[in-house]
C-alpha cells in the first residue's frame, strides 16, 4: 500500500485477450487478494482472480471469448491495494480458548467470593468476646499435665543448701 496515496506501479508481466499478469512492489496479503477478487467478481462476475509468483503477483483470467481490458483491471487492482486493511468480524473463540475462558471466569468468582469474605469477617473479630468473657468471670482452666510437670523438674528436686 502506498502511504501517500499515489498510483502503485503495477507492472503487466503476460496479457493474452483472456488473461492478465500483474507483478506487484510488495507481497500481497490475504485481505489484499480477497479485497482484488471481490473487486474484480463485482466488476464481472466470471472473472477469476489468483496469486502468482510467490504472491507478489496477480492472475487475473476470463472465458476465452472474453476480453478483459487492461486499464479497468490494473485500476482496480491499484485502488485495492491502496485500501486500508479490511476488518471483518473476529473468528469464533477456538474450543481451548473457550475452556480458557471459562476457567478464567470460574477464577474470578472464586476471588470475588473470597475477597467479599476477607471483607466481611474481620468486621466481627473474636478479641471482644474474648475480653468480655474474661470480664465476665471465665478464665481457662489449668491443664493437669502442666502441673505435674512442674513437680518432675530438677531444680525442684536439688536439696537446698
Amino acid at each position: 500500500m502506498s502511504p501517500s496515496g499515489a498510483r502503485i506501479a503495477l507492472n503487466i508481466r503476460h496479457q493474452l485477450p483472456h488473461r492478465l499478469r500483474f507483478d506487484c512492489p510488495q507481497e500481497l496479503s490475504n485481505e489484499q487478494l480477497w479485497l482484488i477478487e471481490t473487486a474484480l467478481q463485482q466488476l464481472q462476475p466470471d472473472w477469476q482472480v489468483r496469486a502468482a509468483a510467490h504472491r507478489r503477483g496477480v492472475v487475473v483470467s476470463s472465458q476465452p471469448e472474453q476480453r478483459l481490458c487492461p486499464a479497468v483491471v490494473a485500476g482496480v487492482v491499484d485502488t485495492a491495494l491502496r485500501a486500508p486493511d479490511p476488518h471483518g468480524p473476529a473468528e469464533p473463540p477456538t474450543p481451548l480458548q473457550r475452556w480458557l475462558g471459562q476457567s478464567r471466569q470460574g477464577s474470578i468468582k472464586v476471588l470475588m467470593a473470597l475477597a467479599i469474605a476477607g471483607w466481611a469477617l474481620p468486621i466481627l473479630p473474636g478479641t471482644p468476646f474474648f475480653l468480655l468473657a474474661w470480664w465476665l468471670g471465665w478464665r481457662p482452666e489449668p491443664e493437669p499435665a502442666a502441673s505435674a510437670e512442674a513437680e518432675l523438674q530438677p531444680a525442684l528436686l536439688q536439696p537446698s543448701t
